[in-house]
């Protein structure tokens, strides 16, 4: 699911530690707040030429900086693509985005009481990405919780709490053979002893240009060889949706899946966010991309709806009892929650905060109330 590489080098940014100064130290090698913010600026900018005509620099001295970086610390930050389907592009690696979060939440942590800031948070949430659990974090960070969230897509984050590294996995799986999603994740690690919160529901679609001048509507139009696709990376859940749109229209037209994967341009394209992938439409590299719909109104680009899908949290079920995943929960169910997510076009429900420990059946309690209220069925 992901090579030992990327694992090693997460682990040495988990292992990062605060300076004095707000600067982080991996492997030794100190790494200041300008760089953070130059690895932050290709996130959200998608360009590095972008960046060095704002910074009123030459494209090089940009590009010599993450160089420098990269060779500091002995592993890439930047893929840098030159040409071929959709255009160049400047994306960053899962490690340095993992840099990049591990810099905001130690930094927030040393200005709080740089003498007595512990050096973890109080909850790690791995998984995929989406602004409702942005929207968690900030609100638990309002009542003095400090959380750290890594957005590595819905597999990944899975691997990475099965690993130990992870407190929390926000995931949107699709069950290729039902279309259901999620709770199928129980019934292939149910001896890890696991269990869901229910979450939310989100609208994902086709994330096109303004207008939508290519006129894509539906998946079949992603076969065009005038279209490009700006896919997401194998780890998250929304590859997995293609996966399974895909299989739907290998079983309807009686073609190979493998046979509809090679048709699509820019499949093979892995962006780790949403927005990366946005970005890629809005910046010409790509005609369409598949996402939520609060990306596409970000960057004000059009939204073709596929889909209501479910997003839920996964845990591993001896956490239940504990006081963050308690307030966790509590936050998730909260009218304050409920409101501002509702501003993102997610939507919650009477089953948001309930535990669901087998496939099969959903417990409506919540941690802190009595087992014995009955389970009902998903």
């Amino acid at each position: 699911m992901f090579n030992a590489e990327t694992l090693e080098k997460l682990r040495q940014i988990w292992g990062a530690k605060p300076a004095i100064s707000i600067e982080l130290e991996v492997l030794g090698q100190r790494i200041t707040g300008e760089e953070i913010k130059l690895l932050l600026e290709i996130l959200e900018r998608g360009s590095m030429s972008k960046i060095a005509s704002e910074r009123g620099v030459s494209y090089r001295t940009v590009w010599l900086r993450i160089e420098e970086m990269e060779n500091k610390l002995g592993f890439r930050l930047l893929e840098r693509q030159r040409g071929g389907i959709g255009g160049g592009r400047d994306i960053l690696t899962l490690p340095a985005q993992a840099l990049i979060e591990r810099y905001r939440v130690l930094s927030e942590l040393a200005w709080r009481n740089i003498e007595k800031a512990g050096l973890e948070p109080g909850l790690r949430i791995y998984g995929s990405d989406c602004p409702g659990v942005e929207l968690l974090v900030q609100l638990l960070e309002e009542k003095g919780k400090i959380v750290e969230y890594l957005r590595a897509g819905s597999q990944l984050g899975l691997e990475l709490l099965r690993e130990g590294y992870a407190d929390v996995t926000g995931i949107h799986i699709v069950d290729s053979q039902t279309g259901k999603y999620n709770t199928h994740v129980l019934r292939k690690h149910d001896k890890r002893d696991l269990v869901l919160i229910r979450g939310y529901s989100r609208d994902i679609g086709f994330i096109v240009e303004r207008g939508n001048p290519k006129n894509i509507l539906h998946p079949e139009d992603l076969l065009r060889r005038d279209v490009v696709l700006a896919n997401r990376n194998k780890e998250s859940g929304t590859y997995l949706l293609l996966q399974y749109i895909l299989r739907e229209m290998s079983r309807k037209y009686r073609i190979p899946t493998q046979a509809l994967k090679r048709r699509i341009r820019g499949f093979d394209t892995g962006y780790y966010s949403h927005k990366e992938a946005a970005l890629a439409v809005l910046n010409g590299k790509a005609d369409v991309t598949i996402g939520p719909r609060w990306i596409a109104k970000e960057l004000r680009l059009e939204f073709v709806p596929l889909v209501r899908e479910k997003f839920d949290f996964v845990a591993r079920r001896e956490l239940l009892e504990k006081d963050i995943l308690k307030e966790l929960i509590s936050v998730l169910t909260s009218p304050s929650f409920g409101e501002k997510a509702s501003q993102m076009g997610i939507h919650v429900s009477p089953e948001t905060g309930t535990i669901v420990y087998r496939e099969e059946l959903v417990e409506t309690r919540r941690p802190g109330q009595r087992e014995t209220e009955k389970n009902r069925r998903q």
